[in-house]
């Protein structure tokens, strides 16, 4: 069914090019100088039909997609004019020097023949800009509505991550052990911490974009939560380094923490030495994270599906909001998972 779909556009493409090819080699007696004589009158017509596929095409899929930024309007502008005026002159000259010897009875002004090519490659200059810029609008509104849905997905995601019965048990039980043990401040603090979170996911991240001081804020509650999980037996060690300008630049929310929430995952262990380390640094509107975690190999392996559904989410939320603006490298070397990850804000 998907191919098919995939067949709709061109089909259509060819059936108004062929109909038009069609009616004007049947029914048009005159192409500007050209006229319908003894000769076939399909070679004419043939040849301006290629040149006019020619231009329509060049303009609305090779220049009009590289005309999105301001500063390469001005060159757009200039390529649009340069490429009309070429395929112009090439036809006006082969209808000029070639078609009338057959098909017209007089000798004709070049200057005529070129006006008269110019104004009909105009306006398939004009259906080209309609067709060109339309489907860029249809296509940016699919990827806004895919945006949507995988955000939808990704948000909804990490709360279940988040508030699923183990995490909150675990949770709960260290906030009663620590009102026994450390007093009031300190259960008030673990609290707070689980607040922020929740309030984060809920409200604060429901835009398009945050500030980045506010999502590191976000990531480094989280990471400071799961350090509190971390007993004094576990051969766990933690390092997180976070350094740079946050205050200048926004991002998508809830974008590159599933990198640092599949860390803990995978890489908290109760028997064997494992380091998580986590760093994320910015300078002149460039993010970088690099984390790296042990992967600890079990026989079972529930959550290793949702785990990949969760990055490959983030792959696509990236594809999306940052096209031609990222790099991501994911690579897993003697049982070490690595995540490098770089994003021009700007």
């Amino acid at each position: 069914m998907t191919k098919i779909k995939h067949l709709i556009e061109p089909a259509i493409h060819v059936i108004i090019w062929l109909s038009g090819f069609l009616l004007v080699a049947g029914y048009v007696n005159t192409l500007g100088y050209i006229k319908r004589g003894t000769g076939n009158f399909i070679y004419p017509v043939a040849m301006g039909t290629i040149i006019n596929m020619v231009l329509f095409y060049s303009v609305s899929l090779w220049l009009i997609p590289r005309a999105g930024s301001r500063k390469y309007r001005v060159r757009f502008v200039a390529s649009l004019l340069a490429v009309l005026l070429a395929l112009t002159i090439i036809e006006s000259l082969l209808d000029f020097f070639l078609f009338p010897v057959y098909y017209s009875s007089h000798e004709e002004s070049y200057l005529s023949q070129f006006f008269v090519t110019l104004a009909i490659n105009i306006f398939i200059l004009a259906l080209a800009l309609a067709y060109g810029f339309t489907r860029i609008w249809l296509k940016g509104e699919k990827q806004r509505q895919e945006l949507k849905s995988e955000k939808l997905a990704a948000e909804l995601n990490y709360l279940k991550a988040q508030v699923n019965p183990h995490f909150l048990f675990n949770m709960l039980n260290l906030a009663f052990a620590s009102a026994t043990k450390n007093g009031d401040d300190f259960t008030a603090d673990l609290i707070e911490k689980i607040a922020s979170q929740m309030r984060y996911m809920l409200y604060e991240s429901n835009v398009d974009k945050v500030l980045l001081s506010k999502e590191t804020e976000h990531i480094e509650s989280y990471i400071s939560l799961q350090k509190l999980r971390i007993s004094d037996e576990m051969p766990v060690t933690v390092r997180f380094k976070c350094e740079g300008d946050f205050s200048s630049d926004s991002i998508a929310p809830l974008l590159i923490i599933p990198f640092i929430e599949n860390a803990f995952k995978h890489g908290l262990s109760f028997d064997e030495p494992s380091l998580i380390s986590i760093g994320i640094t910015c300078n002149e509107s460039i993010l970088s994270l690099e984390v790296s975690n042990p992967v600890k190999r079990r026989k079972e392996q529930p959550d290793k599906k949702s785990s990949g559904i969760g990055l490959e989410n983030v792959r696509k939320r990236l594809a999306i909001l940052y096209p031609g603006k990222h790099s991501l490298a994911i690579s897993e070397d003697a049982g070490i998972f690595n995540v490098r990850l770089q994003i021009t804000l700007k």
